[in-house]
């Protein structure tokens, strides 16, 4: 019986502890990121999602986007708080790179 009690009790224990975790993708949320060579992945978007690119700082950016195989897919020269501009859906193979001082905020497209 003590047996059954405790093997119930850790059964009741484990059933507690157990989390279920919803995962969203949260495309709405504007992300910002600095010079530098990101996948997809690293820049947290999603794949075949329309974003726009905005410049939010003082100083000029520069976004280039590669695809597979290395060829230019996308190039936007901004200008310091500049408008947003569509951006073309990227796949997981793409590369984006950031270069300049600005700081770039990717939205999405609505």
């Amino acid at each position: 019986m003590k047996k059954s009690i405790f093997i119930f009790s850790i059964f009741l224990f484990l059933s507690f502890n157990i989390n279920t975790t919803t995962i969203l993708a949260q495309v709405d949320q504007p992300k910002t990121f600095k010079e530098g060579f990101y996948s997809i992945r690293d820049l947290g978007l999603l794949e075949n999602v329309s974003y726009t690119v905005q410049n939010t700082s003082e100083y000029r950016g520069f976004i280039v986007v590669f695809d597979s195989e290395q060829k230019i897919q996308q190039a936007i020269s901004l200008d310091p708080h500049s408008q947003k501009f569509p951006l073309k859906p990227i796949s997981n193979a793409d590369r984006v790179v950031i270069l300049g001082q600005g700081m770039l905020t990717f939205s999405s497209l609505r």
